[in-house]
């Protein structure tokens, strides 16, 4: 998942979202890094439980759902399934690509902090494993602007559980420098509550976390691995030093022809448009009509 700003696997210096000077330029390359590796991002990271997105939706159908910085479209396969209609937005074409083989979605290059989309004009907005690279001061008015009255924003993080030792090694590989998180892994993930309490635009955050599990084989993992900013903007030589390094994690850990299981759980956070920002939004433009 990516933005010109949004995207797909984590955000920050520490990965936590925050810039601190030197740091941007660091963080502007890794947040326009996946691109580049969009079809090692779409077989290496895992899509997101069924109870997860039912939990942020509601177990109906027929939805009208945005899923912004969507990527290669993991998420969006997933409300898609789940009998809803899908808009999936990034700024990236090398990921819409990817995510235009899949069935039941459509695809709109954008960004966050410019949504292509009417006011009101869709019942959720959805965003897996991105919130975390948009500009928020832009992105949250827009965010507010495109969900109808009563409409619900979920934000999701895919978190490899790191207590597990081998699982622990991989993430430490990845990161490199002692950097924790990439909202994967790691004990220094974003924290969504204190940005979305103080817009004003939103109701209090719920949360709720789900577990699953990713199958990996050898090329699996690498995958997963070079989809990860932190590794994507490597210079090749280091590169290859760490995918060497994740080639010995598998070679001690996995049990062929058996799959190496990840364990993930899902952090979810949702919450609806505050009156404010329903204030706002008939202030501010006509409700688009349901399709």
């Amino acid at each position: 998942m990516t933005t010109n700003d949004p995207a797909g696997d984590s955000a920050g210096a520490p990965d936590n979202g925050a810039d601190n000077g030197a740091g941007n330029g660091a963080h502007a390359a890794r947040a326009t890094s996946f691109g580049a590796v969009a079809a090692a991002y779409d077989l290496g990271r895992p899509t997101f439980p069924v109870e997860a997105l039912t939990w942020i939706l509601g177990p109906g159908r027929g939805l009208q759902v945005l899923d912004l910085g969507a990527g290669t479209g993991k998420l969006a396969a997933v409300a898609a399934g789940l009998g809803h209609d899908v808009i999936a937005v990034d700024p990236s074409q090398e990921m819409l690509e990817v995510c235009r083989r899949r069935t039941g979605i459509d695809t709109m290059v954008g960004a966050a902090e410019s949504i292509p989309l009417a006011h009101a004009s869709v019942d959720a907005v959805i965003v897996g494993q991105a919130f975390h690279w948009f500009d928020h001061a832009r992105a949250l008015p827009e965010i507010a602007r495109v969900l109808r009255p009563g409409g619900a924003l979920g934000l999701l993080w895919n978190n490899a559980d790191t207590v597990v030792p081998w699982v622990r090694r991989i993430w430490q590989v990845m990161q490199g420098d002692g950097h924790q998180g990439e909202h994967s892994g790691g004990s220094d993930r974003f924290d969504p509550v204190p940005i979305i309490e103080q817009s004003n635009l939103f109701t209090f955050l719920e949360s709720a976390r789900f577990r699953h599990w990713h199958d990996l084989n050898r090329e699996g993992l690498r995958q997963l691995a070079q989809s990860h900013s932190r590794v994507a903007v490597l210079k090749d030589t280091r590169r290859d030093q760490v995918l060497d390094q994740i080639d010995l994690i598998y070679e001690h850990t996995a049990r062929p022809p058996e799959a190496l299981r990840m364990p993930y759980f899902t952090d979810c956070f949702r919450a609806h448009p505050s009156e404010f920002a329903n204030y706002r939004r008939t202030v501010d433009g006509p409700v688009a009509p349901h399709l």
